[in-house]
């Protein structure tokens, strides 16, 4: 069995009604748009308590925020079994001034000491991210950015997107969607790419002969009677 936390930035939940901690932010790299103080139970304690319930449940939680990785959260989920070691970490953009005008709060280099310390710490990590491709006012050296990136944390995982401009956001009261769709389209192809050609190169470097346990979830939608697949992760 398995259980997903489920929540918009997901691990920056805090309960102040219980709970005696102080709020931790991944390392001083990160800026929090809204401030975050007070004690109370943090997320890493909500995964502590979950965790115990019973260890034969799988615990997963998305979609978290990068900022929010204390070392606290990351020394727990290498201690409990239970706990799945995989981690999504949202980068959207290598580019430090892309990720300004998207108000993410870090740059790349904050962000690579939180996926050192995941990797430092928790056994066979597992990390993916999502990336958006043609931000408002995004060059080709930006692009370069989130390349450079993916080739240097090789993700295991990844959820790749071109920007389409939304209402009622930052970006739709402030920016122009002025990356032409073709563009868009083509640097998405590249980032594909890269994490396709780098996701097949550490599989074969660190998977074989391993042998892993996995949550069968059901018969795969391309299954047939004559080749029977299964779903699951």
């Amino acid at each position: 069995k398995e259980v997903t936390l489920l929540g918009q930035n997901v691990n920056s939940y805090h309960d102040k009604t219980t709970g005696s901690n102080s709020y931790e932010p991944s390392n001083p790299g990160f800026k929090n748009m809204y401030k975050r103080s007070g004690e109370g139970m943090y997320f890493t304690d909500l995964m502590d308590a979950v965790s115990l319930i019973d260890s034969s449940v799988r615990i997963r939680f998305t979609s978290p925020h990068p900022k929010d990785f204390p070392e606290r959260l990351l020394d727990l989920i290498a201690e409990r079994v239970n706990l799945c070691n995989s981690v999504h970490l949202p980068a959207q953009s290598g580019s430090k001034t892309v990720l300004e005008r998207m108000r993410r709060g870090y740059d790349a280099e904050s962000y690579l000491k939180v996926v050192d310390a995941a990797r430092s710490k928790i056994e066979g990590v597992s990390i993916s991210s999502d990336f958006i491709t043609g931000f408002c006012g995004e060059t080709e050296e930006e692009h370069c950015k989130t390349l450079e990136l993916m080739e240097r944390v090789r993700y295991d995982q990844a959820f790749m997107f071109k920007y389409s401009m939304r209402g009622k956001t930052h970006a739709h009261r402030r920016m122009e969607d002025d990356v032409e769709e073709k563009v868009k389209g083509r640097r998405l192809e590249e980032v594909i790419e890269v994490f396709r050609r780098n996701v097949q190169a550490k599989n074969e470097e660190e998977e074989m002969g391993q042998e892993r346990v996995v949550l069968v979830e059901g018969t795969a939608k391309r299954s047939t009677a004559e080749n029977r697949t299964l779903t699951g992760r």
